[in-house]
């Protein structure tokens, strides 16, 4: 015959070996499919792995700002209207060169932040960031090179 004893916080359970010898009747429910970076209501997963440290460092309120107002941005293109938002990440981001990796020679700062948001667009069936299609390719500030057909 099992029982229980509750020591302060901790609840101990004693079991007998008849009580481990039989079969036990507890049924586990099915696992949970892993959540991607946008759950199935819409919402935002912060805890998703794909995101790295990015909404928990030091930059991490700036960066759920912003990255929050382009995800329910309704804006054309997607996003325009965070302007303001992304600025105040990307000044926390300076301030913080050896966390966000600003001096390592690489020009494209933006990258894990922009695959974040590719991410979300490919997600949501739109194209790359900025409305752009993923089939597009931006060679210089003003020009747009379409893959031919």
């Amino acid at each position: 015959m099992s029982f229980c004893k509750v020591f302060g916080k901790d609840k101990v359970i004693f079991a007998t070996k008849e009580d481990h010898a039989v079969p036990s009747k507890i049924e586990l429910p099915p696992p949970e499919q892993p959540q991607g970076l946008i759950t199935k209501d819409g919402d935002i997963n912060w805890s998703c792995p794909c995101l790295g440290g990015m909404p928990t460092g030091p930059c991490g309120v700036d960066f759920r700002e912003a990255f929050s107002c382009f995800h329910y941005s309704e804006a054309d293109p997607k996003g325009s209207d965070c302007y303001e938002a992304f600025r105040k990440m990307q000044d926390c981001f300076q301030q913080y060169p050896t966390i966000y990796n600003k001096n390592s020679g690489d020009d494209d700062d933006d990258d894990a932040l922009g695959n974040v948001m590719n991410a979300e667009n490919a997600a949501n069936g739109e194209g790359a960031v900025g409305g752009k299609e993923t089939d597009q390719l931006e060679v210089a500030s003003s020009s747009v090179v379409s893959k031919a057909d």
